[in-house]
């Protein structure tokens, strides 16, 4: 259960006049004693005994917590990033950010939470109650699960235990939890169309597919599966050898009956720097594989310390590995200018995201000799055919293009299946709910719904 500015309207106005002197000089604790309530409040003992607490308040969730004696406690507003407030670690701005912190520290999704509240929360899919009503609990229906086509058929044998599993996407109206890969877009118009979505899956690294901000504010929860990693790093270094040993080259030169031996111009890895574009999960698992084949490794993350700057990295790497997820910090990170920094000859691998590279630019790099070589495994367009850009690159002997299968393996389709499903067995193992220190009053009780908030 949680609550929302609860029994506080007692002390907005002279909390905001103290507000105001505090940004005049006042001391910052006298507006902490003021946050402090007057009373308890008598009706929260109906609760307590059945349920866990959380008290979640705009900017006033330390009272609200001591009003409800909460066992957790979340600001809702950003202003309070500072001050005492912010040792509560998770300030957020609208309701559904609070009510997902809620939903990620008990581990029971929206639809079995109670929330109660003297403002309207304006979200679709909770239990919103005043102060002090009883509460009706509507024990959950059959879930109904979407699964992308493209995920391996397994999953829908190990799904079927938390509910009815479904390939059929003109049933997203009815949806309660999905399960997707890149292929499957989730914007803010597609999740308008799943009102009863509370949990999405998906099973990739990065989360530029799906509307975030939007699943936030609807409180769905997102998890992804980033297991495919290794998979990711294998195709990366089968690129790099292909393209600095002319491999793919010369098979098709051979099957053109072509003898080319002493013509594909070839050098040797050991002993050469690659240059890494982010050290996540995908970064580091190729930094491994190509320093077990002797190569110096270096990598550019913001996020990370102990990396170079973008423009050294590319100056003296002789190959340029991007497996960044796409962001809008990360979007078209190479372009032009990036490319003119790098070695005359180096290679270039994307196996991150499309749009992190100009691929025009890459293009006029080739034509020039600037690049030696570009390996891609992922377009700003799926599928690319058709688009110009591409079919320029039809024309070089030195460029390797797959269909965004870094990630596809036996291996790794395997433990897609295991880690969807242990998500799942977070999320639901329970068909009721039941965590520890949870209990739902007890099914045959008398219950009494009453006023809900509008």
């Amino acid at each position: 259960m949680i609550s929302f500015g609860v029994d506080c309207s007692y002390f907005w106005g002279p909390c905001l006049e103290r507000l105001r002197n505090i940004l005049l000089g006042l001391r910052e604790e006298e507006f902490y004693e003021l946050a402090r309530p007057l009373a308890r409040l008598d009706w929260v003992d109906c609760y307590a005994d059945r349920w866990t607490l959380a008290a979640v308040g705009w900017g006033l969730a330390p009272t609200a917590s001591s009003l409800t004696r909460a066992s957790i406690t979340i600001a809702s507003h950003p202003i309070f990033r500072h001050g005492y407030l912010s040792e509560l670690g998770n300030p957020h701005e609208d309701f559904g950010s609070a009510v997902n912190a809620a939903m990620r520290f008990s581990l029971v999704m929206k639809d079995r939470l109670a929330i109660i509240s003297d403002v309207s929360t304006g979200m679709r899919g909770v239990n919103q109650y005043l102060p002090g009503d009883r509460i009706s609990v509507d024990w959950p229906k059959e879930e109904l699960i979407l699964v992308a086509e493209s995920l391996p058929k397994e999953l829908d044998h190990e799904l079927e235990a938390y509910g009815e599993v479904s390939r059929n996407w003109n049933r997203l109206e009815d949806a309660t939890a999905l399960v997707i890969r890149t292929d499957k877009r989730l914007g803010s118009e597609e999740l308008s169309r799943a009102p009863m979505l509370k949990l999405i899956v998906t099973a990739t690294h990065g989360l530029d597919h799906i509307d975030t901000d939007e699943a936030r504010r609807r409180a769905i929860i997102v998890e992804r599966v980033p297991v495919r990693a290794r998979a990711v790093a294998e195709l990366a270094l089968g690129m790099i050898l292909s393209l600095s040993r002319g491999i793919c080259l010369s098979d098709r030169l051979m099957r053109d009956r072509s003898w080319a031996k002493g013509r594909v111009r070839c050098f040797e890895l050991a002993g050469k720097r690659a240059g890494i574009i982010s050290m996540g999960i995908v970064g580091s698992e190729i930094a491994e594989l190509l320093r077990g084949i002797g190569m110096s490794v270096d990598y550019y993350d913001k996020y990370r310390a102990g990396g170079r700057e973008l423009e050294r990295l590319l100056r003296e790497s002789d190959v340029v590995v991007l497996a960044s997820p796409l962001t809008e910090e990360t979007r078209g990170l190479i372009g032009r200018r990036e490319i003119s920094l790098m070695k005359d000859g180096a290679i270039l691998i994307n196996v991150g995201r499309g749009e992190l590279l100009d691929l025009e630019a890459a293009v006029e790099a080739l034509d020039s000799g600037k690049l030696g070589g570009l390996g891609l495994d992922v377009f700003p367009r799926e599928p690319p055919f058709g688009d110009p850009v591409f079919e320029r690159l039809l024309g070089f002997d030195n460029v390797i293009m797959t269909p965004h299968i870094g990630g596809t393996s036996r291996e790794s389709e395997r433990r897609i299946v295991e880690e969807v499903t242990r998500i799942f067995g977070k999320w639901m193992g329970s068909r009721y709910g039941l965590m520890d220190g949870l209990e739902m009053p007890d099914r045959t009780s008398a219950s009494v719904s009453s006023r809900k908030p509008s």
